[in-house]
């Protein structure tokens, strides 16, 4: 019966703290239940039920929005499952033999490298983390700065052993907590009081109007009279101050940019940047629309369904601070790193999304600008439209429809540590992990197995 229950509750709980929508203080809990069985045994056959349970969520998303077919799906879901399930055993076991601290600090790093081996495996980034659950708990979230997104995930497996731990060895594992708390606590508050260095304010404008799909070809009436539509959103936000603005992906299909720099040219006469997204042939493309008509093609495509797409291989920054990328681009940390490194300190992004994904893609968005310490800028034209901070707060924020915004930015020229350094907490992942698995197969002699060490 305990078995079956920690198996049902901790289901509902990654149900309810993960997916589109998380609860975010549910993911710390979810795999607590499971912890508590104390059996590895019976930690398996729970986690082997309750992580499938707590993927339905997605499994309609993945399945209906992204096309990805039946058995690949099914295929993610078991992977997710095995590695739930050692990551549980791992901590059980090394809890059952006295080994708090290395239950604690080093069992969750097998769920790190796991996470960061799909970002190896399969071509989308690291789009499957925890640590998006995250997303808008600032003080947490401040942790991808110095870790990426892995140390989000770290402390989201290491607190519920923590907490199983203090059931049967409160010392050790109160230890555990406190050092994890003070570490993160620590880094979080030097993160978010830091005085960002001096920079100009600058006044970005986002539009997304609703239209019946995306690509609308300029050749044709419809097409024309939404180009209209956008125009003139965009001559008032520019009149209100707006210096950029920018417009979703795909807004239009055109042979070439030269019908939208005409149409914006009053805009763009005042100093004024477009940022609009297009299909140009078989180019999923951003045109920079100012003194020059600059391109961007976007580099990272959906696989399956923009498959018809040639991905770019170029960066393009504007004025020597503003990166432009396309939507899938900032699920790839590596991308904005790049951008950082070479003195962009605003992400200017058209994106789409798939409406019920709203929040979650622009919340990774979100976490790329904390990861690299830029501003993001994004305008989604069937999701959100948001602007967020170098500390992942939300500046502004809007569902695309009939919607825009006007938001008083100060891009910072300060770097991350992550941006500078990359995914050296991946590394020292798999020294953690090479640590715990040595001390689990290890059995304490008799006399000593009462103590914790």
């Amino acid at each position: 019966m305990s078995t079956i229950v920690a198996a049902a509750l901790s289901g509902l709980l990654w149900l309810a703290g993960s997916g589109l929508h998380p609860v975010p203080a549910l993911t710390w809990l979810a795999p607590l239940p499971l912890l508590l069985l104390a059996v590895p045994r019976k930690a398996l056959t729970a986690t082997l039920v309750a992580w499938p349970i707590g993927q339905l969520g997605l499994a309609g998303y993945f399945i209906r929005t992204l096309q990805i077919p039946l058995p690949v799906v099914i295929a993610f879901v078991l992977y997710g499952t095995a590695l739930a399930a050692g990551t549980v055993v791992l901590a059980v076991t090394l809890l059952r033999r006295g080994r708090t601290g290395t239950a604690v600090l080093a069992a969750p790093a097998l769920w790190v490298l796991g996470e960061y081996l799909v970002t190896l495996a399969l071509p989308n980034g690291a789009w499957w983390s925890l640590a998006y659950t995250q997303a808008d708990v600032r003080p947490v979230v401040q942790l991808t700065a110095l870790t990426g997104v892995w140390g989000v995930s770290y402390l989201l497996v290491a607190v519920p052993i923590g907490l199983a731990a203090l059931r049967t060895r409160p010392k050790p594992a109160l230890a555990c907590l406190l050092a994890l708390a003070v570490t993160a606590g620590g880094w979080a508050t030097w993160s978010l009081t830091r005085v960002p260095d001096a920079a100009a304010e600058l006044r970005v404008g986002l539009v997304a109007l609703e239209q019946p799909e995306d690509g609308m070809p300029l050749g044709e009436a419809a097409g024309r009279e939404l180009l209209a539509r956008y125009v003139a959103r965009v001559e008032s936000l520019a009149e209100r101050g707006a210096r950029i603005v920018v417009l979703p992906e795909k807004v239009f299909g055109v042979d070439s940019p030269a019908a939208l720099a005409e149409a914006f040219r009053p805009v763009t006469a005042r100093g004024v940047q477009v940022v609009a997204g297009a299909v140009q042939g078989q180019r999923n493309v951003a045109f920079v629309l100012g003194g020059t008509v600059r391109t961007y093609t976007k580099q990272h495509v959906i696989k399956g369904l923009e498959d018809w797409i040639t991905p770019g291989d170029r960066d393009l920054i504007v004025d020597g601070r503003y990166g432009v990328a396309i939507c899938k681009d900032l699920d790839f940390p590596e991308l904005v790193r790049g951008y950082r490194a070479r003195g962009a300190t605003m992400m200017l992004v058209p994106a789409l999304d798939f409406t019920g994904d709203g929040w979650l893609h622009s919340r990774m968005a979100v976490v790329r600008g904390v990861e690299s310490g830029t501003t993001v800028v994004r305008a989604a034209g069937f999701g959100r439209l948001t602007v967020s901070d170098p500390t992942g707060r939300v500046l502004g924020e809007a569902t695309a429809g009939d919607a825009d915004l006007l938001v008083t930015v100060t891009p910072s020229a300060r770097g991350t540590v992550y941006g500078r350094t990359g995914n050296w907490f991946v590394l020292l992942s798999v020294l953690l992990l090479v640590t715990a698995v040595v001390r689990a197969a290890y059995r304490k002699p008799a006399i000593a197995a009462t103590a914790d060490r």
